[in-house]
C-alpha cells in the first residue's frame, strides 16, 4: 500500500507539500498540484482521513441537514438539486458530506441530531432552515460550530431564494392571461417559512390586480403529488368557477393536472395550472409546466461557498438568489 512518503518521492516534493495539497491548502502552483495528484493516481494512494483529522484538527466533513417536514426528504427533487450544488462545491474543496434528516419540533430537537453536532465530528453545518417552530442550526450555534442556513431564520450567515418575487410573478402571469378566478394550493404556513414569503408575493400581485386575496379559494397539501390531486378535487368541486390553479410547488401542480384530467377537463383549455421549483419533471409532464426556477443547485453551491468562507476566517454577506418565471404550456387565457 502506497504511503505519503511514496507519493512525495514520486512527485519530487516534500511530504508536507503532499499533505497540504491533499488538504486543498492554497498557495501551491498548478504544476505542483498536478505532480502530486498524478503521483496519487499512479500509486493508488488513499489518504488516512482519521490521521489527517488528528494532525490538522479538521475532519473535512460537513453536516448537511434537511429536517423532516411531511415525507421522506430525499423524495423531493428540489432537495436533491440543492444537495447537488452543495456536494459539487464541497468536492472541489476536498470535503465530504454527512447527511442528517432530524425530526425537529419546538419541544424536541432530536437527540440523535444533537449528538451528531456535539460529537466534534464535523467542521461545519449547512441546513435547510425553513421550519418556523425551531431553527435547525440552534445546536451548532450553541457549540459555536460554523453554520449556514438555507432559508429564512434570522442568522448571520444565510442563503435564500427571493420567494416573495416568485409568488408575485406566478400570479402576475395568470392575471396577464386574464384570469381572475384563481385558486391556491399551498401548505400550512406554520410549517414552512418559504411558503409564507411566496404567499406574501401572491398577495402583493393580487392587490396590484384588484383581486381580493382573502377571498381567493385555497386548499393545503403536503408538497406531494397525491395532496395536490386531493386539493384540486376539493377546490374545483366547491368552486367550479375557477379558471386557474396557482400551486406553490411543482409536485402538487402535477397532482392538480392529474385530477383535472380525471374530472374530464383539459389543461390549459379548461383550467390553467402553474407550479413552483422547476424540478426536472416540470419540463416533461404533459403539458409542460409553467413554474418558478429558484436556481436550486446554485443555492446549494452558494451555501457551501459561504461556509468555506467562514471556515477560512471571513465574514461573508447574506445571499438572496433571484427567482425566474419559466413559461411553458400549462397556462393560457380562460375561455
Amino acid at each position: 500500500m502506497a504511503t505519503l512518503h511514496d507519493v512525495a518521492k514520486r512527485a519530487g516534493v516534500s511530504t508536507a507539500t503532499v499533505s497540504k495539497v491533499l488538504s486543498n491548502t492554497p498557495y501551491f502552483t498548478d504544476t505542483t498540484r498536478d505532480k502530486v495528484m498524478a503521483a496519487v493516481e499512479e500509486l493508488g494512494y488513499t489518504p488516512n482521513l482519521a490521521a489527517r483529522a488528528l494532525s490538522s484538527g479538521k475532519s473535512h466533513i460537513i453536516a448537511v441537514v434537511f429536517p423532516y417536514v411531511f415525507e421522506a426528504i430525499f423524495e423531493d427533487p428540489l432537495v436533491l438539486r440543492i444537495l447537488e450544488g452543495i456536494e459539487s462545491e464541497s468536492r472541489e474543496r476536498g470535503y465530504n458530506l454527512l447527511l442528517s434528516t432530524p425530526r425537529l419540533t419546538k419541544d424536541n430537537a432530536d437527540p440523535h441530531y444533537q449528538q451528531l453536532i456535539a460529537s466534534g465530528y464535523v467542521d461545519g453545518v449547512i441546513a435547510l432552515d425553513n421550519l418556523p417552530s425551531i431553527s435547525a442550526l440552534e445546536p451548532a450555534h450553541k457549540r459555536k460550530i460554523p453554520a449556514v442556513a438555507i432559508g429564512y431564520h434570522e442568522t448571520d450567515y444565510c442563503v435564500r431564494s427571493d420567494d416573495f418575487s416568485g409568488g408575485q410573478q406566478l400570479l402576475q402571469h395568470l392575471v396577464a392571461f386574464g384570469h381572475r378566478d384563481i385558486g391556491i394550493i399551498a401548505v400550512p404556513e406554520e410549517t414552512h417559512f418559504s411558503i409564507t414569503h411566496r404567499l406574501r408575493g401572491v398577495r402583493a400581485a393580487a392587490d396590484e390586480a384588484g383581486i381580493d386575496y382573502d377571498a381567493m379559494p385555497r386548499a393545503d397539501g403536503d408538497f406531494g403529488i397525491a395532496s395536490g390531486d386531493k386539493a384540486t378535487k376539493t377546490l374545483l368541486t366547491e368552486h367550479p368557477e375557477l379558471t386557474a390553479l396557482l400551486c406553490l410547488n411543482d409536485r402538487m401542480a402535477m397532482g392538480a393536472i392529474q385530477q383535472i384530467r380525471n374530472m374530464g377537463l383539459d389543461v390549459p383549455s379548461d383550467i390553467s395550472v402553474v407550479g413552483y421549483d422547476d424540478i426536472p419533471a416540470a419540463a416533461i409532464v404533459a403539458p409542460p409546466l409553467t413554474t418558478i426556477n429558484q436556481q436550486a443547485p446554485e443555492l446549494g453551491r452558494a451555501a457551501a461557498k459561504m461556509l468555506f468562507d467562514i471556515l477560512d476566517g471571513h465574514k461573508p454577506e447574506r445571499v438572496e438568489m433571484p427567482t425566474h418565471l419559466i413559461v411553458r404550456e400549462s397556462a393560457a387565457a380562460p375561455r
